[in-house]
């Protein structure tokens, strides 16, 4: 951990790229690779690999709390300390640096990690500040300072997840481009980087349930420009909902449903999760959730009122009914598509919808949904709903007027305007 600790004042001590990368491939260089694996872990500010969604449940205030137990100071001296930095991480290295370290075991980052593990296992407020008193005591002031910041999440070094990439590229001689897309699959830069040391980036596979960097648009002025980018190009309607990522895994796994900021919003939508379950999976694809009514979408404001829920009431999944609507396929079964061209992907799309499963009703109050259950209508207290759940028509484009044309269409459909995308 000293070593690390170290590292990370380096890092913070310079507003170079190309040093920081220097700097961060070295250590690796310097280290073995299960070390090397879990630094490139800290380093990006996380406590745990991405694809795991596990969360340390450890807030700042809660390390205010065992600072003040380890190092007995007023809450005046703490304050003052904290205000000097605005980081709470700085604030215990003075805090701690005023007491004589002398004798401290060896804190090393697989130990943190086992520390980590615990506190994520751990269940109630006493146990975990147990187990951040007992890290902090074993520590040294720079190593407290940077263990505090990555319990917090935010290093606050200059240095971005893509930087890390960079320097494990540097440090084992591999593409750049494949060390991001090995870690773009695997949501784990650890593995990524141990897959690198061995020159094994090809054999990244993607974790299905773990959800991946969405492509953006750019905007454009006029149906000119947006043409001249392409020599073929299809056409389909702006949707105004919300982005979403739906992972279908095979029968048993329950669908689940990821955000444009890659936050899990299968529980604000169960009625869609539930109607995924109709796609042949595995796969991954790429749409829009919408608010829905007699086969078109409606304005944004009318799905609002579903969002930032975690429970949506019956009640209110009735009143606004939400929709599915995809427009690309990531991955399928063990084929990772974002290499293949979009012609190919959205025949594959139309495939998967071709052979939807039969449809089968939500009924809310069932805390179970198998594809295949049958409902009874008549006897449930609640009517179910039904979700629906298509792929986005679509359509080639080979003129200005032609986009001038569809783009008219598409408003009188209630939608915000066209996308347009290279078939290539």
């Amino acid at each position: 951990m000293e070593a690390f600790a170290q590292l990370c004042e380096a890092v913070s001590g310079t507003t170079r790229k190309t040093v920081k990368v220097g700097l961060v491939s070295d250590y690796f260089q310097q280290h073995p690779v299960e070390e090397s694996s879990l630094a490139a872990l800290f380093l990006s500010g996380k406590a745990f690999p991405a694809y795991t969604e596990a969360t340390l449940q450890v807030g700042g205030s809660l390390i205010w709390q065992a600072l003040e137990k380890l190092t007995k100071r007023s809450a005046g001296a703490m304050t003052t300390a904290y205000r000097r930095y605005g980081d709470l991480g700085s604030a215990a290295a003075d805090l701690l640096a005023l007491d004589p370290h002398v004798d401290l075991p060896v804190v090393t980052l697989a130990q943190v990690e086992e520390a980590f593990l615990q506190l994520a296992n751990a269940r109630g407020h006493a146990s975990r500040l147990a187990i951040i008193e007992q890290l902090l005591q074993r520590a040294t002031p720079v190593e407290a300072k940077y263990l505090i910041k990555i319990m917090i999440g935010d290093l606050r070094i200059g240095l971005r997840e893509s930087l890390v990439e960079d320097a494990i590229a540097a440090a084992y001689a591999q593409d750049p481009a494949s060390v991001r897309r090995a870690n773009m699959l695997l949501g784990d830069i650890g593995q990524t980087l141990r897959l690198a040391s061995e020159h094994r980036l090809r054999d990244a596979r993607m974790r299905l349930f773990h959800p991946i960097a969405m492509m953006l648009a750019s905007p454009v002025e006029t149906t000119e420009e947006a043409i001249a980018y392409f020599d073929k190009a299809l056409v389909e309607d702006k949707y105004d909902g919300i982005r979403a990522q739906a992972h279908i895994g095979l029968t048993d796994q329950q669908p689940r449903i990821f955000s444009r900021t890659l936050d899990d919003v299968t529980s604000s939508f169960p009625e869609i999760a539930h109607a995924l379950r109709r796609v042949p999976g595995p796969c991954v694809l790429d749409g829009e959730i919408v608010a829905w009514q007699d086969g078109r979408a409606l304005p944004f404001s009318d799905l609002q009122q579903r969002l930032g829920r975690k429970a949506p009431a019956p009640e209110l999944m009735r009143r606004v009914a939400a929709a599915y609507i995809a427009f690309d396929v990531l991955f399928t079964r063990e084929d990772f598509l974002i290499d293949h061209p979009l012609e190919v992907r959205r025949k594959i799309l139309d495939d998967l919808f071709a052979r939807l499963q039969p449809e089968t009703p939500y009924d809310p109050e069932k805390k179970s949904q198998p594809q295949q259950q049958l409902f009874s209508l008549a006897t449930s207290r609640v009517p179910a709903i039904c979700a629906t759940i298509i792929a986005s028509p679509i359509r080639p484009a080979f003129t200005a007027a032609e986009l001038d044309l569809f783009f008219a269409e598409a408003q009188m459909r209630g939608n915000e305007g066209l996308m347009v995308k290279d078939v290539t």
